[in-house]
């Protein structure tokens, strides 16, 4: 996430760090290290203040992490390795705001489902219009091919 929390989505950009991933495995302990080079990162997070403080063990910045409020990144391990932002709430649950995943070393921006079904609906529109001109198309050549034979003649048995 670009460092304006009410940016544009990023959905048509991927980023990968080839030198990073040579220098260290990708798995669920290092993706959210990973990913904390990209620009869909967000530096103002508390994920980034809790690493800046010094000699704390994982388990004192998982709770400190906890108690704060602000935009927070959580990591989930499953084929794909799945990023989400929360931003704070009213209600004492997490509301996720984006989700990205890392496939192969690429950071993705998970596009919303709205954007998705715009997309596909408008290249349902785009289908159909096509269809339907070439079906106008084709009609009038029949026509045209029609009238150059003469007259319509009537179908007789």
């Amino acid at each position: 996430m670009a460092e304006d929390a009410s940016s544009a989505p990023l959905t048509n950009i991927s980023w990968e760090d080839k030198a990073w991933l040579q220098a260290f495995p990708l798995n669920q302990t290092t993706v959210l290290d990973y990913f904390s080079h990209s620009q869909f990162y967000d530096r103002t997070c508390i994920n980034e203040q809790v690493k800046m403080q010094r000699g704390l063990t994982a388990e004192d910045m998982e709770d400190m992490v906890v108690r704060m409020s602000g935009v927070e990144c959580a990591a989930r391990d499953h084929d794909t390795h799945q990023v989400r932002t929360y931003r704070p709430s009213s209600t004492p649950q997490l509301t996720p705001d984006r989700y990205y995943y890392v496939l192969d070393g690429v950071a993705y921006e998970v596009p919303s489902v709205h954007a998705v079904l715009s997309e596909r609906l408008m290249r349902l529109g785009w289908l159909l219009n096509s269809a339907f001109e070439g079906l106008a198309a084709a009609a009038s050549a029949e026509q045209k091919a029609n009238e150059g034979e003469g007259a319509l003649q009537p179908h007789v048995k």
